[in-house]
């Protein structure tokens, strides 16, 4: 998964960051440009994250972080769900391009 997402990849990302992260949905319209358009591997949605709230995106791993200075107990316990909903997504995807592979 290292080349765009689908238009569907990226929205199901953007659902897990609105439902646990808090990203504001006007954002969702330019996420998926992103997503989809090329490999974009940062995207800054702010959310319940604070001004640092990214979403960063490499060949092995769906992960949000915020800036280390804004970090609090609440915000960690954010992270740490939504990289937790992240990476559960990231391996169905995986798998399914795994299966389709075999089959090809």
């Amino acid at each position: 998964m290292h080349g765009p997402l689908t238009v569907d990849q990226a929205n199901a990302v953007f659902d897990i960051l609105v439902e646990r992260a808090g990203a504001p949905e006007h954002l969702r319209a330019e996420f998926v440009h992103h997503q989809t358009d090329r490999h974009c591997r940062e995207f800054r949605f702010q959310g319940l994250l604070g001004l640092g709230g990214k979403f960063y995106r490499d060949r092995w791993l769906w992960q949000v972080f915020c800036y280390p200075e804004d970090a609090t107990a609440e915000r960690c316990r954010v992270v740490a769900v939504t990289n937790a909903a992240l990476s559960g997504l990231r391996a169905t995807y995986a798998a399914l391009d795994a299966a389709m592979a075999e089959e090809a």
